[in-house]
């Protein structure tokens, strides 16, 4: 008798093994920011920034140089490794030799000023990146 319980016990825990639906995980796309949310967010991060950008004592054309930055946060409002030079504007010949020193300058405000105050809902619908531009203003 015992012989045939086994067998009977096996196939009835197969079979309710076999009817169980396998899960699935659903994944939610977070929503996009509006176009306003964003320009507004930048300039807000933007201007936590300029308070800790220390230009370079470069005058003349150098300070035309503009830096554009890709930048990324955690939650926290904490960078998320180096910032990344994605251009530059405004470099002729004559003030090359000034570029990497103002592109030097943008990264290291950014950094100074980490953390930033950025919305944290902003995080929930995937957004952590985004660019800044730094353009001194030309003097002498």
């Amino acid at each position: 008798m015992r012989s045939l319980f086994l067998p009977i016990a096996a196939g009835l825990a197969l079979a309710a093994c076999a009817t169980i639906a396998p899960t699935r995980t659903v994944y939610v796309m977070p929503k996009r920011p509006s176009a306003e949310l964003v320009a507004k967010v930048t300039a807000d991060a933007a201007a936590q920034v300029k308070r800790c950008y220390r230009a370079p004592n470069i005058f003349g054309t150098g300070r035309r140089i503009s830096t554009k930055l890709a930048v990324r946060y955690a939650p926290d409002g904490t960078i998320v490794g180096v910032p990344v030079v994605v251009s530059q504007g405004g470099v002729t010949p004559e003030n090359e030799m000034f570029a990497d020193e103002m592109a030097a300058a943008a990264i290291e405000s950014v950094v100074r000023c980490s953390p930033v105050h950025l919305p944290p809902e902003l995080y929930a619908m995937g957004w952590s990146s985004f660019e800044l531009t730094f353009s001194p203003v030309l003097r002498g």
